[in-house]
């Protein structure tokens, strides 16, 4: 009984390192959060490193370029329960929380037609955290997911008028989640909270490396037209579980499960997730005084149909969980206006579907598409630049409508509010 509930634990590491769907983020700079995102025919600043690295090549006139910011994610979701668990007429409210995704990047220019860029992203970095009481405990309490990308870039002016960039992804990501234990008590036959396993990952040790490669074209009349595409990567995880004792308040309940669950143990297993590749085309038109761009995203959400657990130690409780997620897209629409040589207003609109099945929903992640509605202001001067951005997310309405693989039924009511600033310097 006592390994049995060291390996029910560990197997929590499973479902809390499949949060990459819901926790991806797109905040690469805060003047393209004002546009929606909707900037990989545009790429005209260090952010193109993320969305467009070609459009590297045509910044080679400004200089060396610095630039780094955060987004401020505020967050807010609402359970609602339904029958049969946790019941209708139960409702909970996720903690307040903020979640700081930083940007950073360096652009040299190497000669009139190849530039060098080095940037420094959290393409994935959220987490939910729930009252310590909540009727999903059992499944979490709270979890926070970190990634970060280290990515050199080189970008080459083929002609005039097209640009081809390309570079390297070395991702580093850690997850951390904590959850009760429910046993049986023998006593009076129901359900009792009996601890609480801490779950979390190394970091420089749960890494993977992939790579991106963009194209921007010219076409005249003030179009431009630009395409990337950022590969899979796969990043290989070792998670550890250490536990803690709950006092029952009946002194022969404690000493069972004193004996039973492994308080004084950290529980390892491997695992590895594909994190999705991402593909982006976009069309954008400009002239002295505006740019409005258009862009569609497919993120390869379908390569994450299972997770593959490992113990080691215990080869006899390896576990292939089914995830089953679908491929999903985004649609981003982004305009900047630039009132004069030193102010520039930018808005936008974005809609972002979800992979995540509805089976799948529970207080780890309950995701749904999404429509972000986005602002952005611009203080420009010769020698540095300032950007600020907002958004504010509404997410659907969406329930597991009895599909819950575990057996946690009801409907979740989100939204976010987004602000940052980004700072730039040009020598």
């Amino acid at each position: 009984m006592r390994k049995m509930f060291a390996v029910a634990a560990a197997l929590v590491l499973a479902p809390s390192l499949a949060l990459g769907a819901g926790f991806a983020l797109f905040e690469a700079g805060n003047r393209g959060l004002g546009m929606a995102g909707a900037f990989t025919a545009v790429a005209d600043d260090p952010s193109a490193m993320y969305w467009n690295s070609a459009g590297l090549a045509f910044q080679n006139d400004k200089g060396v370029q610095i630039m780094g910011g955060v987004t401020l994610i505020a967050p807010e979701q609402t359970f609602y329960g339904e029958d049969p668990y946790p019941g209708v007429g139960y409702s909970v409210e996720q903690e307040s929380q903020v979640f700081s995704p930083i940007h950073g990047y360096v652009v040299i220019p190497l000669g009139d037609r190849t530039t060098f860029g080095f940037s420094v992203l959290t393409p994935f970095g959220l987490g939910t955290w729930w009252p310590d009481d909540h009727a999903g405990r059992f499944i979490s309490k709270r979890v926070d997911l970190y990634a970060f990308d280290f990515s050199p870039n080189l970008a080459f002016k083929l002609s005039e008028n097209f640009a081809f960039g390309i570079g390297l992804d070395y991702r580093v990501s850690t997850i951390d989640l904590t959850r009760s234990l429910p046993l049986v008590d023998p006593f009076q036959q129901q359900i009792s909270e009996v601890g609480q396993v801490h779950i979390y990952t190394d970091g420089m040790g749960n890494d993977g490396w992939g790579w991106h490669a963009g194209l921007l074209g010219k076409l005249g009349s003030g179009f431009q037209v630009g395409i990337n595409y950022r590969s899979g990567i796969t990043v290989d995880y070792e998670g550890y579980a250490e536990f803690s004792q709950f006092s029952t308040g009946n002194p022969e309940l404690d000493a069972i499960v004193a004996a039973t669950i492994p308080f004084d143990e950290t529980i390892s297993g491997v695992t590895k997730i594909e994190f999705p590749d991402y593909v982006t085309v976009g069309l954008s038109w400009s002239n002295e005084k505006f740019t409005i761009s258009g862009q569609w995203g497919r993120m390869g959400w379908s390569s994450f149909q299972e997770l593959e657990l490992t113990f080691p130690n215990d080869p006899e409780f390896n576990e292939v969980i089914p995830e089953n997620y679908e491929d999903s897209s985004d649609y981003r629409l982004g305009m900047e206006f630039r009132a004069s040589e030193k102010i520039a207003i930018q808005a936008g609109a974005v809609y972002d579907e979800t992979p995540q099945p509805m089976s799948s929903m529970t207080p780890l992640l309950g995701d749904a598409d999404r429509v972000g509605y986005n602002l952005g202001l611009s203080w420009i001067h010769r020698s540095w630049r300032l950007d600020l951005g907002g958004e504010y997310l509404t997410v659907d309405d969406r329930g597991t409508e009895g599909t819950s693989e575990s057996g946690y039924e009801g409907w979740y009511e989100s939204s976010a509010i987004l602000a940052g600033a980004t700072l730039t310097f040009y020598f």
